[in-house]
């Protein structure tokens, strides 16, 4: 869909801001969104109580053999600010668990993230008028640990973060500290810019976004490491209140196309279409969520 940066403008100017991570999330949104090569329904149902029973049911074709794959996952917010994000059990009988509590002290939230065999992941983020702060913890095996910070002034927001990724054996697998630092610039419904430094400066990112004529975003990024580097650009038009057409394509040869068409009662469907320029293993998507 067509993307309006105004908010993005707002929120800086009421220093207000999002973690570093998704400090850029508007524009790259746009390569990832409605482009999915996979067949699903998705149906989200209202439950008692403010909770949501969200069903997606995914048509996996493996080998010639297509099978279903149907999760089922639950959320339920408690007014004391406890919220279970997300209760989701698989067709295999895998669990994973998500919740969140809020309001225990002003600006705080903690999340838990978690299954039942190998992950869980503790995060706190801390919000005040001038930035916002996270930190991540795996304490499940006590090997990773991540805080960052994202705060700005006027049209600029930018932040850094530094990870740490243990290891059980050092003489295979050395422990690592990861820094990544990045900085964007928005002029409000005309255009934005960003740039990103990852793996202690081994790897960057530039981003852009071009959106004052009306209905038509325009994007483009390039990704620079040094084993390649990655042009992309896409276009998003909105046709009509209901449909938007977005178009992709890369460096690689790699062209991809989406439409998506939204109905009455919350009903959504976005067919979509990868081609490379071989032209061999075309993927074709169809993804349509009710609710």
């Amino acid at each position: 869909s067509s993307v309006s940066f105004q908010s993005i403008f707002i929120r800086s100017h009421n220093k207000m801001f999002a973690v570093f991570k998704d400090f850029d999330k508007n524009v790259t949104d746009l390569f990832s969104d409605d482009f999915d090569s996979k067949y699903s329904l998705k149906v989200k149902s209202a439950g008692p109580h403010n909770a949501t029973l969200t069903t997606n049911v995914e048509l996996v074709d493996k080998e010639g053999k297509c099978t279903l794959k149907p999760k089922v996952a639950l959320k339920w917010p408690h007014p004391s600010g406890f919220t279970l994000e997300k209760l989701e059990f698989s067709n295999d009988c895998k669990m994973n668990v998500e919740t969140s509590l809020v309001d225990a002290f002003p600006g705080l939230k903690c999340e838990f993230k978690g299954n039942d065999s190998d992950k869980a992941d503790l995060s706190v983020k801390y919000t005040i008028p001038a930035a916002t702060f996270t930190a991540d913890f795996d304490i499940n095996s006590l090997s990773k640990a991540e805080a960052s910070v994202c705060a700005g002034s006027g049209a600029f927001v930018g932040g850094l973060s530094a990870s740490f990724a243990g290891s059980k054996d050092e003489s295979k697998v050395p422990s690592k500290v990861s820094v990544n630092v990045g900085v964007s610039h928005t002029v409000p419904n005309v255009c934005y810019t960003a740039v990103k430094a990852k793996d202690n400066f081994g790897a960057f990112t530039a981003l852009f976004s071009y959106s004052s004529v009306k209905n038509l975003v325009i994007a483009g990024s390039v990704d620079y490491s040094p084993k390649k580097t990655l042009a992309t650009a896409v276009a998003s038009y909105k046709v009509d209140p209901s449909t938007t057409f977005k178009a992709k394509g890369n460096s690689e040869g790699v062209v991809s196309a989406s439409l998506k068409r939204t109905f009455e009662k919350k009903f959504a469907v976005v067919g979509s279409v990868e081609v490379p320029h071989t032209l061999k293993t075309v993927k074709w998507g169809v993804n349509a969520t009710l609710g």
